[in-house]
């Protein structure tokens, strides 16, 4: 069973590895690939204070908006 786990550990560090290269190498279609990696694995962020996650989730935060939002009505 060790060798099992050494063998998929392996695996997983190649994955990751060419994901990575793929990535610097500027290859745009492997983003998904990476995104889905990273939630498979899952890694998670914490949007630090002035970093591009934080700016983009202030962005995103519409919160102040919800007196705003009209809820949906099924037709009758």
């Amino acid at each position: 069973m060790s060798d099992q786990l050494a063998k998929l550990s392996e695996m997983h560090d190649l994955v990751i590895e060419q994901v990575l290269e793929d990535l610097q190498n500027g290859d745009r279609r492997v983003r998904q690939e990476a995104m889905a990696l990273l939630k498979n694995s899952n890694v998670t962020a914490v949007a630090a204070e002035g970093s591009t996650l934080k700016k983009l989730a202030g962005k995103l935060d519409f919160s102040e908006m919800s007196d705003k939002v009209v809820p949906i009505q099924k037709a009758v």
